[in-house]
């Protein structure tokens, strides 16, 4: 079996950004919790963790579907990944530009439930 071709971005690499940008989300996600919502901290969210998942579902999808052993369904799931982290960021947009922002938005999806229960008392 041949080996990969050595890369830059695939290896050592690879794990340090993803720790990289799991320690960008910390303050980001700490940020929205102290302050509240912010449009720079909304729109660095609505980047940085669609990245973060996209990066953690690559991993599980170079464990998983291995490419020399499913080489079409790997290519497929790889292509749709990408288009949902692209997909994500899009919506993530739109929020932060037309909408209230994502912290707002998860606000009022978090407290809904609560919402509902005290208009029924």
């Amino acid at each position: 079996v041949p080996l990969p071709a050595a890369n830059r971005l695939k290896g050592s690499y690879h794990w340090m950004n993803e720790r990289a940008v799991s320690l960008i989300s910390l303050p980001l996600l700490a940020t929205a919790f102290v302050y509240g919502s912010h449009p720079i901290n909304d729109m660095l969210m609505g980047i940085v963790l669609p990245v973060h998942v996209y990066m953690m579902f690559e991993q599980v999808l170079t464990d998983y579907f291995h490419a020399r052993r499913w080489p079409i369904v790997s290519r497929v799931l790889k292509y749709s990944l990408v288009a949902m982290a692209g997909l994500a960021m899009f919506g993530a947009w739109r929020i932060n530009t037309t909408d209230v922002g994502l912290t707002n938005y998860c606000s009022r999806l978090w407290n809904a439930n609560k919402k509902i229960k005290k208009e029924e008392q």
